[in-house]
């Protein structure tokens, strides 16, 4: 087809893909057709070209490319595709924090029933069945975008509603955080710098490929107001101990340990009243297992790898980094060149190597947090 005919036209997006227009309508809803059928997707185009903005691939992986680049407002997915089928490339979908939640039509020439519950099951909003009858198609696209908009009505509501909730848990967070500084006299600062730390890295995290799925803009919130609690479970440790002015002995330092599964244990009991509060899941990873090494030789649990949770590998960096370049009574504060230094040599062995390779890279952010550290703790908490 040319770029221009007498039923609309391709241009050339900023972002390098190409859409087909009726006419150019930024209001339109965008729809991502989704068959290696090509006259299915010529047939889909004629009937929703009128009202969408809408995007084609032959593909589940030129889908996924197309995916990386644009969030549709819907898709629409042939279930029989070589390579990755429909129903693979669903799961792949809601396996996603970034593509879980966009509605799934499946397109299908079965009728049966165990097709149609095997899709839903897996997450899909409706079928459509081949060959197209027009008005049975617009009807269905509309149907579920009417009830996106409608849920997203819904969460602009609820989030006005829950405002004073957020701000309650934000001040809980502080003033426990605020608990365990004014205990801990040796390790004065450490929260508040750690957050500091935690916050400059995951908004740097966001912005690399390999993280782009998990660090959302939901998991900065919610893991940056963790932060400070990730040492809650000194709370439950003794001053004789907490505050020792001096290294700590064997059996110290064992006891000491004990606060990870303290303040793991502490979060782990809320969940059972609240088992999908995502706060409550983040902030006891934090606490649990931020002392967990990438080799496995950490503690509370001995998790090896990728069984430590992303937000407790990245609080293992920054805490680290702020322990080094912080005074302690047996130590004066290392440089930020040699505090680097140290971390990059546990690279593979402490640390998750990547997430090194990352603090390494944004370095220069990381060295400011540091310099400024003092006046940025004042805006905090």
């Amino acid at each position: 087809m040319n770029d221009r005919d007498l039923l609309g036209y391709f241009i050339n997006g900023e972002d390098g893909m190409r859409y087909w227009f009726m006419e150019r309508d930024e209001a339109k809803k965008t729809i991502l057709i989704v068959d290696d059928n090509k006259l299915n997707i010529v047939t889909a185009r004629d009937v929703l070209k009128d009202d969408y903005l809408l995007i084609e691939a032959q593909s589940a992986k030129e889908a996924f490319e197309i995916l990386e680049r644009k969030i549709p407002d819907l898709i629409i997915l042939d279930i029989v595709m070589p390579e990755m089928d429909g129903y693979e490339m669903i799961k792949k979908l809601k396996a996603s924090r970034r593509f879980k939640k966009i509605p799934v039509i499946f397109l299908t020439a079965e009728t049966d029933p165990e097709s149609e519950v095997k899709g839903f099951d897996l997450g899909a909003v409706d079928f459509i069945i081949k060959p197209f009858i027009a008005p049975v198609m617009k009807r269905r696209v509309k149907t579920q975008l009417e009830l996106l908009s409608y849920e997203y009505s819904l969460l602009e509501m609820v989030e006005k509603k829950i405002e004073e909730n957020d701000k309650l848990q934000y001040l809980l967070s502080a003033g426990f955080a605020e608990l365990v500084e004014s205990r801990d006299g040796v390790t004065g600062g450490h929260i508040k710098n750690t957050l500091i730390y935690f916050e400059a890295f995951v908004n740097y995290l966001k912005y690399i490929p390999a993280y782009r799925d998990y660090i959302t803009d939901e998991f900065i919130t919610l893991s940056v107001r963790s932060a400070p609690l990730h040492d809650i479970g000194k709370i439950g440790i003794d001053d004789v101990v907490l505050r020792k002015q001096s290294s700590l002995e064997a059996g110290e330092m064992r006891y000491m340990q004990t606060h990870a599964e303290l303040g793991g244990e502490t979060f782990h009991k809320i969940r059972k009243i609240f088992p999908e509060n995502e706060f409550l899941k983040i902030a006891e990873h934090m606490a649990r297992y931020h002392h967990e090494r990438w080799d496995g030789t950490g503690y509370p649990s001995g998790l090896k790898g990728e069984q430590i949770p992303l937000e407790a590998r990245i609080m293992s960096v920054v805490d680290v980094y702020d322990a080094l370049t912080s005074e302690r009574p047996y130590k004066k504060p290392f440089s930020h060149e040699k505090s680097m230094g140290i971390i990059v040599e546990g690279r593979g062995t402490q640390f998750d190597p990547a997430l090194v390779d990352c603090f390494v890279d944004c370095s220069s952010i990381i060295k400011d947090c540091l310099l400024h550290k003092d006046e940025r703790r004042k805006q905090l908490l």
